[in-house]
């Protein structure tokens, strides 16, 4: 409760006026050229209309399958290489960027050994929780390593987010399945009912069985967080929630999320790292929030972003997100600062192309303010929406 506190505080205090640190640290947030711009376009036209050619072969055969799901995988290795838009060779050592790809795969091998029915974009859900622990790792001056613990949690979000964000399964099927998991974490006798609940039963058991005593009784606490964090998500759907809750919720969900990530990063735990985790966590779910605002709002889902919204005011929701996100992480010193610029740049730029590919919520003045730290066009970015079946990220 006072972390929450702490960063409900933080976030509160942050500036909603547009972000002049950009226009003032052109070292780190170059105004990207037309030319350059162009680059970028022409390799992710590429790469995604590869990617989604093969996407339509649907072939039935576990063989096949499995040989669409690794030339994906090394197309996606391949436009790492090319790429000038995380520019990961730029940040990384050779020997670093090597370490993370060979671990990516050990990861991405070991996802589908363990469930060959997930779909692509399921992969996809549990890669992303991947590369956010790959950025801690090395953070925390740590090798690479892609272990049980990480594969375990990071396969858990395709089978709990999806699960309880389902609008088709009753609020009454959802608590069981939530008490069970808390039953389960708690050290107590579980018996699954279906094969959700024991593939959900198996990954949790990856993970306590790799840690003993008194630090598997902190890895249970924080996924007992997280789990109560997304039992009171379900209330997002609501209509009497208020902007106080939403925000509470917020905070609760993505801060117990990306600490887990840290405690599986390394097991030398510190406070004050602890509580940087949290409010990175934080952070990353109000970005998730601005992805998907349209499907929210759609849907008829509270987050911050939709409220936001609906009291016109989102603009100076996004400044207070990037003032956050850069006052937060430039703060923060940890144990390997090589990559801190890598992380803080990033994820200024995740936000501003969160919004940029939303454009229909803000002012025409404000995307073209944004637009010279893009790495794309605005044009273009609406044009690659536009391919996105259903809105989907």
């Amino acid at each position: 409760m006072e972390q929450t506190l702490t960063i409900r505080t933080t976030w509160e205090e942050q500036p909603d006026r547009f972000p002049e640190f950009l226009q003032e640290n052109t070292d780190i947030f170059p105004m990207i050229k037309a030319g350059q711009k162009k680059e970028n376009e022409s390799l992710v036209q590429e790469f995604t209309q590869k990617v989604q050619k093969k996407l339509r072969q649907k072939p039935k055969s576990k063989e096949a399958r499995n040989a669409l799901t690794q030339e994906l995988e090394q197309d996606f290795m391949n436009f790492l290489d090319r790429e000038q838009i995380l520019y990961l060779s730029s940040w990384m050592s050779p020997q670093l960027l090597d370490a993370f790809k060979r671990e990516t795969k050990h990861f991405l091998d070991d996802v589908r050994a363990f469930d060959e029915e997930l779909r692509p974009e399921q992969i996809w859900q549990t890669l992303r929780n991947y590369f956010i622990y790959a950025m801690i790792v090395d953070m925390q001056g740590v090798e690479q390593h892609a272990e049980d613990p990480i594969l375990a949690y990071s396969l858990l979000y395709p089978y709990t987010d999806n699960y309880i964000d389902d609008a088709r399964i009753t609020r009454q099927e959802k608590e069981h399945y939530n008490r069970m998991i808390a039953a389960k974490l708690k050290g107590e006798s579980v018996l699954p009912r279906n094969p959700l609940e024991e593939k959900t039963c198996r990954l949790l058991d990856m993970i306590l069985t790799a840690y003993i005593g008194p630090k598997q009784k902190k890895i249970s606490e924080s996924l007992l967080q997280l789990l109560e964090a997304q039992t009171c998500s379900i209330r997002q759907q609501k209509t009497d929630v208020t902007e106080d809750q939403i925000l509470e919720i917020s905070i609760w969900k993505g801060s117990s999320s990306v600490l887990t990530d840290y405690l599986f990063a390394t097991e030398d735990w510190k406070e004050y790292e602890e509580t940087f985790y949290l409010k990175f966590g934080f952070l990353l779910q109000l970005v998730d929030d601005l992805q998907d605002i349209e499907e929210d709002n759609a849907a008829g889902n509270h987050t911050l972003m939709t409220e936001a919204d609906r009291h016109q005011c989102l603009e100076r929701y996004v400044n207070r997100l990037l003032w956050f996100t850069w006052n937060e992480i430039r703060s923060f010193e940890p144990v390997n600062p090589a990559l801190k610029g890598f992380v803080l740049k990033h994820c200024v730029e995740i936000s501003l192309l969160s919004a940029a590919m939303n454009q229909q919520f803000f002012a025409n003045s404000y995307l073209r303010a944004l637009e010279p730290y893009l790495p794309f066009s605005l044009d273009f970015l609406q044009k690659i929406k536009k391919q996105i079946p259903h809105g989907k990220k």
